[in-house]
């Protein structure tokens, strides 16, 4: 009986100091834990390469500010004279993607038989993203042209 007796004495004990201990180590809600044993530093971050090419978008719009849908967007490279054109979708949008940064482009639309101004895109220019804004504009009549070139005469 003395044997039955230490063993429950043991067992109670065993089981008092592992209850104890539990209660030590669990974190009451007015108390934060002072060790972490996961990783909680920030991550390391990689340098980024610098871009290899370089993406021309912008719109296509009227003199009224208008977005021309089913404009010809034409992009020009300036060593080869190779074109590339895009027929603008909804909206007045173009894209065009992979433009060499050590190349110069010129960037034209053409809407019916009107066309914009030719915008350049420049080597020395690194945005890796260009935006350029095209605007159609009317073309003038021969006759205003002609009035434009002639200077006044004068009059004695």
């Amino acid at each position: 009986m003395s044997n039955r007796l230490l063993l429950l004495l043991a067992l109670a004990t065993v089981t008092a100091s592992s209850t104890i201990a539990q209660q030590a180590t669990t974190a009451t809600p007015d108390r934060t834990p002072d060790v972490y044993l996961d990783n909680n530093r920030p991550l390391i971050q990689k340098k980024d390469k610098p871009p290899s090419s370089r993406t021309v978008t912008g719109k296509v719009v009227d003199v009224t500010g208008q977005p021309l849908e089913g404009a010809i967007v034409t992009l020009t490279n300036g060593k080869t004279h190779e074109r590339t054109e895009f027929i603008t979708k909804k909206g007045g949008r173009f894209n065009f993607d992979d433009v060499s940064f050590t190349i110069d482009y010129e960037v034209q639309a053409r809407y019916k038989n009107l066309s914009s101004e030719l915008r350049k895109v420049s080597q020395y220019d690194r945005t890796a993203k260009v935006v350029r804004i095209l605007q159609i504009e009317p073309s003038p009549s021969p006759a205003t042209e002609a009035k434009k070139e002639t200077p006044p005469e004068a009059k004695p």
